[in-house]
């Protein structure tokens, strides 16, 4: 006989293991639903660390869903007892007019966010770790910094257990259907039913939405943790998280981007999308290539960071067509709602996230400021 719930979440991931948590918070009988553990190594939120900033230029819009995202960050910390959110700085560096400076520039002007521009000579005396090439400058944002990505989504789920929610992992879903009253979620080993369904699987919602024009990407990205030549000016407390916008420098393209030492090593990405795969086909081997995306930047700019490769791992980035999230109603269903295209800088609106789409899910709507994530934009 089916179990039935107010809502069902497919995926516990990113934003399903906060979707759950705020569902179960307000009394909802609710069902997380994984086709893996939870939290795992084949999705986009592995890797130990995700970057965490409020100096948003992508849209407006970002910025008042960023702070409603630090204020949940803080009440699950509070709640649970677990640090998650570091508060090292963000150093954006670039030349005066990359997308890098420019952005963050108006992005604190527009919101009176608080942020230190720094000349050239500036960003050489406070941060000598990087030897950026003449007429770069960088831009301080002393509220960024990171979120402990894996261990937000075992607080997340472990307290949405705790106030009764339901958790099925390693259970994949075969396909949905809805009679009009409710739905039914079919799996490998069973039928759900529940009046609301939210579809968040990450590179796995393409297969679930039913709808051929919501065009998704999934790309594979590469993370990797070096040893560096210097480990002492790598340091937490003394080394922000830091982006570097190399436009302008030969024929670099992308944002590089990297965090602290911890205990793994300092960690360092390409902000830039990769191969477009099926995300079946993406596994965790890792080629030559890997290793010298990583490398690259600390050759050419971080000299004291460059070192012996310890590790690289591979994440599976879903993209949307513009790059912007997607939340919405299901165009064919109102019982169904779709959060989806985060990868690439959307682990941080987790917690904010979670509010959203239980709000969408318990009471057909939210405050917050979503309708520029809508499929109507997509349309038009």
């Amino acid at each position: 006989m089916a179990s039935h719930y107010d809502v069902i979440v497919v995926g516990v991931g990113s934003m399903g293991s906060a979707i759950c948590y705020h569902l179960a918070k307000r009394g909802a009988s609710v069902l997380g639903i994984d086709s893996q553990s939870v939290p795992n190594t084949n999705s986009s939120h592995h890797g130990e660390t995700r970057v965490i900033r409020l100096t948003y230029q992508e849209h407006p819009d970002y910025v008042p869903l960023l702070r409603d995202a630090y204020q949940l960050w803080e009440e699950i910390e509070h709640e649970t007892g677990t640090k998650l959110l570091h508060k090292t700085g963000v150093l954006y560096m670039g030349f005066p007019d990359s997308e890098a400076i420019t952005g963050v520039r108006l992005a604190s002007e527009t919101h009176k966010l608080p942020c230190s521009m720094l000349t050239h000579s500036e960003l050489a005396l406070q941060f000598p770790q990087f030897n950026l090439p003449e007429g770069m400058i960088g831009a301080l944002e002393p509220e960024g910094g990171y979120l402990l990505s894996e261990l937000a989504i075992e607080t997340y789920t472990q307290a949405s257990e705790q106030l009764g929610a339901k958790l099925l992992t390693n259970e994949p879903v075969i396909d949905w259907a809805s009679n009009g009253s409710s739905i039914t979620v079919r799996t490998a080993n069973g039928r759900h039913t529940a009046g609301k369904l939210i579809l968040c699987a990450g590179a796995w919602t393409s297969g679930l939405l039913q709808q051929p024009n919501i065009s998704l990407t999934v790309t594979r990205q590469v993370l990797g943790w070096v040893q560096p030549k210097r480990p002492e000016l790598f340091q937490p407390g003394d080394h922000p998280v830091w982006n570097i916008d190399p436009n302008g420098d030969g024929d670099l393209t992308g944002i590089y981007y990297g965090f602290p030492m911890s205990a793994d090593g300092l960690k360092v990405a390409l902000h830039l999308p990769g191969k477009s795969m099926d995300p079946d086909e993406i596994t965790d081997e890792t080629f030559p290539p890997d290793e010298e995306e990583i490398l690259l930047p600390l050759r050419r700019y971080i000299p004291n960071a460059f070192g012996p490769v310890r590790s690289v791992k591979v994440c599976k980035y879903t993209n949307s067509e513009d790059g912007h999230f997607i939340v919405d109603r299901h165009p064919a269903n109102d019982r169904v709602h779709i959060a989806c295209g985060f990868s690439g800088h959307g682990f941080k609106f987790a917690s904010v996230m979670g509010s959203v789409l239980s709000e969408l899910a318990l009471d057909g709507k939210t405050q917050r400021p979503i309708d520029f994530l809508g499929l109507s934009r997509l349309a038009n």
